[in-house]
């Protein structure tokens, strides 16, 4: 029985001096400044994601689908990847080529014309707004618009995320 009990405690006294003697994790981050998009309202339950004008199929990370007859604003969540700033951040965005959609035909941003944002002091966050133009959209045709972040001369995009799909649709 004394062998046992010495053998165990051995055990536990040896992984605790192993585990002890581990290096301690980082936990700050310490690459560039950035920004990136995020899509906020992925992994919300279904039910709530149709109650709120957008669908649940479609959704990525940095992409979704949205009814433009039901979901009236829609937020474009932008984020900042680094230490927050003691004065508001602007960083500016641009609409791509490649989308189809059309600003005051079936979106404008808020402000209209505005192409940019603003990230507030002391906060890791800002919000570009797209309002919808219910009715312009028939059947089941679908126009991406596809907004790309370009930084401002101090914060650049990240470059995974610095592209957001927001597919409208009914």
């Amino acid at each position: 029985m004394k062998k046992v009990i010495l053998y165990i405690f051995s055990t536990v006294l040896l992984g605790s001096i192993m585990v002890g003697c581990m290096p301690k994790d980082e936990l700050t981050y310490t690459g560039p400044t950035v920004v990136e998009f995020k899509n906020h309202l992925q992994g919300f339950n279904t039910t709530k994601l149709a109650a709120m004008g957008v669908s649940s199929t479609g959704q990525t990370m940095v992409s979704r689908r949205v009814n433009v007859n039901t979901r009236g604003t829609d937020t474009i969540y932008v984020q900042l990847v680094g230490p927050q700033s003691a004065s508001a951040t602007e960083i500016g965005f641009a609409v791509e080529t490649s989308s189809t959609a059309v600003a005051g035909t079936h979106y404008n941003f808020r402000p209209v014309g505005a192409n940019k944002l603003t990230i507030p002091a002391n906060s890791s966050t800002g919000y570009i707004l797209v309002d919808m133009i219910p009715g312009s959209i028939a059947g089941t045709a679908t126009f991406p618009l596809r907004v790309t972040l370009t930084g401002n001369g101090t914060v650049a995009p990240s470059a995974n995320y610095k592209t957001f799909t927001l597919t409208l649709g009914n």
